[in-house]
């Protein structure tokens, strides 16, 4: 073969080979992707995070019982029933409110008598079941008169009082069945014995 013809074989050989390794080499795809990967990047939004609503610390109650009542005032004994209403808030540790107190009954000499006072409270929790409290009271006693049927004498009271109260059965979510007891002394504006003192039992119920 001549020396032409071989040098225009080797050359075209060398092309053909350079022009297969161009072909067998792969696409560098790093730029594509990382480019890619900055688009979507750009265009996600950040994630949505639901924060839950903390829950209320303070809470609304109210509180009704009924029970026996002992009273001392006149230098004579009263034995009645006592109704009691509360309404106010609450949380885990605290409850305050105001507290009216309805009282009904007679003396150990026969005569009838009524109590109603009116006043500020507050209460602490001292365990799961357990509360004890204090409060002001203010209002009236009503005593009936034996020489004249049908009219009474009344006089001002003004004191507080302290108490305790145990749940004995929870009923609901938050509501209660409990004992209630309180002692209290109250000054008399107008009557012989200037002090009455007071203690109740009650079963009440808190819903």
């Amino acid at each position: 073969m001549p020396i032409a013809g071989r040098l225009l074989l080797a050359t075209l050989l060398l092309l053909a080979d350079a022009a297969s390794s161009a072909a067998a080499a792969p696409i560098p795809v790093a730029d594509t992707a990382t480019i890619s990967g900055t688009e979507e990047t750009g265009v996600l939004e950040p994630p949505i995070i639901d924060v839950p609503a903390s829950p209320r610390r303070t809470h609304w109650y109210g509180l009704a019982s009924v029970g026996f009542a002992y009273r001392w005032a006149f230098d004579q004994s009263m034995i009645g029933a006592a109704l009691n209403g509360e309404l106010g808030a609450h949380s885990n540790l605290l409850a305050g409110g105001v507290r009216l107190h309805i009282e009904a009954g007679r003396m150990l000499a026969g005569l009838p008598y009524q109590v109603v006072t009116f006043g500020p409270v507050m209460w602490v929790r001292v365990h799961e079941r357990v509360r004890v409290g204090a409060g002001l009271d203010a209002g009236a006693l009503l005593l009936g008169r034996r020489t004249v049927p049908g009219r009474s004498m009344w006089t001002v009271m003004l004191g507080g009082h302290i108490g305790g109260s145990v749940d004995l059965l929870h009923v609901g979510p938050s509501g209660a069945l409990q004992l209630d007891t309180t002692v209290g002394a109250y000054a008399l504006t107008t009557a012989p014995g200037p002090v009455s003192m007071v203690t109740t039992l009650a079963l009440g119920y808190r819903p």
